[in-house]
């Protein structure tokens, strides 16, 4: 568990920024410690957040959750680093990256295609 500052300023952070955490479908929960006897744990350890304008223009997403928790389904998660625009070349890398779209995919493919090329390039 995190210190009470730590989150205390994560929830301040949320504030300032305007965003919203938002919910879930189904099972909230997204991770357990596998135990089988009374000790057994589940929390709810991801959130997704979005300002206000974001959620207007996507009104139809939604976030899923995960049914089996403590196993990590999804194939690629994509964790934005702030320390990342502090490179002097982030912006190009991110650009470089875009402009090599893959339009065979489906547009969700291409998303997550460009998201985990600009991961790697960035790491």
């Amino acid at each position: 568990m995190r210190p009470k500052g730590q989150m205390g300023m994560f929830r301040e952070a949320l504030e300032i920024n305007d965003l919203y955490d938002m919910g879930y479908v189904g099972d909230c929960f997204t991770w357990s410690n596998g135990h089988n006897d009374h000790t057994f744990t589940k929390e709810r350890l991801d959130r997704f957040v979005a300002n206000k304008e974001w959620r207007e223009r996507f009104q139809l997403v939604k976030v899923e959750g995960n049914e089996k928790y403590g196993k990590r389904i999804r194939k690629f998660w994509f964790k934005f680093e702030a320390g990342w625009l502090k490179e002097e070349d982030c912006e190009m890398m991110v650009k470089k990256v875009w402009e090599r779209k893959q339009m065979n995919l489906e547009p969700i493919k291409q998303v997550q295609n460009l998201l985990q090329r600009c991961s790697g390039e960035l790491t």
